[in-house]
């Protein structure tokens, strides 16, 4: 999650990057400020929705075969957005081998995690109807795309699975402005209109740099929601709001959620929401990455917008030989007063690597970090250093008087935590 300064002056850091795992399980970045009080300038970012294959929809009245050659008719599937309080799935099942016994709707936000809820036969209506209700554990924003199915069994043992259809959590109680562009749907409320678009011309202004640097682009759409408002901000969270955090993005929700304070919307754009993408890249084409300053660094590699000069903070730092060491297991912290020393000390690691290697070289580290090879062995194999080769060369980049102590030497091979998905 990316940190905002109170004022250009980097040494004290409003926010404090954590990983939790969100109502899915799956990767969450939140932002959080020093003190009881929300701190200025939040920022968006985003997670998976599909776009290149829309999911298709079925008629009233489609049929589809079960295993066994019965033939299942799937009428009037309905989708009920309740916000803020969840939705509501309802359709009429039918199998030409028997009678329906059992019936459930599997969805998810984005790619990745499935959740799912059994449905109630109502006998007056003559419709199924599955229901999630939000709570303050598990309640999501409105915005996030559902894609869904019918799963259900027959008298007779045939089994049936429905089509996927693409809907929306619309939240119909306040006016939002929707933008969509070829890399993000941005949904925003009580801000300028402009905003959405600005975030839409930021990530067109960096996809070439995302392609280069991951190998291909997402295989979703992500979605940014933006809040003007304070109240929208805390209803959607049902009595669990934590004063001090200023947006959530979570991978599994396909989205970032953010509570936008302060005007400077281009920073936002610019600086914000591509920092955020980047935890969305390192999510699908890395998995888990341990929050530090090697990921946030990463994150911030991306951003078109600086508030200040990171490099120039960095090289200032690295005069006054206070830099700290980056491969021996710590670095910099991300966390506290000293929280943007991880984020712009990381950032000149990832400056110096492209710099250096080619832009390939950040595709190629991240790579084999994915097919199991501890970060310090990826970094040697894509250099050709050694650990120790690689702290002192970027040290000297960064005009440090000193060179870099001994290393410890790493184990060559691990694997990372991955999200397991749930659909029961």
């Amino acid at each position: 999650m990316r940190k905002v300064p109170s004022s250009p002056r980097v040494a004290l850091i409003l926010l404090v990057a954590a990983v939790v795992a969100a109502l899915s399980g799956g990767a969450a970045f939140q932002a959080l400020a020093q003190g009881s009080a929300p701190t200025q300038t939040p920022y968006p970012t985003q997670t998976p929705y599909p776009t290149s294959t829309p999911y298709p929809t079925p008629t009233d009245e489609a049929e589809t075969a079960g295993a066994t050659g019965a033939e299942w008719t799937l009428a009037d599937d309905e989708f009920t957005s309740l916000y803020p309080a969840g939705f509501r799935f309802s359709a009429q099942i039918a199998s030409s081998a028997g009678d329906v016994t059992r019936a459930r709707v599997v969805w998810s936000h984005a790619p990745g995690t499935q959740r799912s809820r059994p449905a109630r036969y109502d006998a007056a209506a003559d419709r199924w109807v599955a229901s999630w209700e939000a709570s303050g554990g598990d309640a999501v924003p409105p915005w996030l795309g559902v894609i869904y199915t019918w799963q259900a069994t027959d008298t007779a043992g045939n089994s049936f699975l429905s089509e996927p259809v693409s809907v929306e959590y619309t939240d119909s109680t306040r006016e939002w402005t929707r933008t969509e562009g070829e890399e993000i749907i941005v949904f925003t409320e009580s801000l300028p209109e402009e905003v959405g678009q600005m975030v839409v011309d930021a990530m067109d202004q960096q996809r070439e740099l995302f392609r280069e640097a991951w190998g291909s682009l997402l295989s979703y759409k992500p979605r940014a929601i933006l809040f003007g408002d304070n109240e929208a901000w805390v209803e959607w969270q049902i009595g669990e709001v934590n004063p001090r955090v200023l947006g959530t993005t979570v991978s599994d929700w396909g989205a970032t959620v953010q509570r936008v304070s302060g005007n400077d919307y281009r920073d936002l754009a610019y600086g914000t929401v591509p920092h955020e993408v980047a935890h969305i890249y390192q999510d699908e084409f890395v998995g888990f990455l341990p929050v530090s300053w090697f990921n946030e660094g990463d994150a911030t590699f991306f951003e078109a917008n600086q508030q200040y000069d990171y490099l120039t903070r960095v090289r200032g730092i690295a005069a006054s030989g206070r830099l700290p060491t980056l491969l021996d297991g710590s670095g910099p912290s991300i966390r506290g007063i000293n929280a943007r020393d991880g984020y712009d000390i990381g950032y000149t690691f990832w400056l110096w690597l492209t710099d250096t290697y080619g832009v390939e070289a950040h595709r190629e580290v991240m790579q084999l970090i994915r097919g199991g090879v501890a970060r310090n062995a990826a970094l040697e194999q894509v250099t050709g250093l050694s650990a120790n080769e690689i702290e002192t060369r970027w040290r000297v980049w960064l005009g440090a008087s000193e060179v870099a102590p001994t290393l410890f030497p790493t184990p060559t091979m691990f694997t990372f935590p991955t999200v397991t998905p749930f659909g029961r």
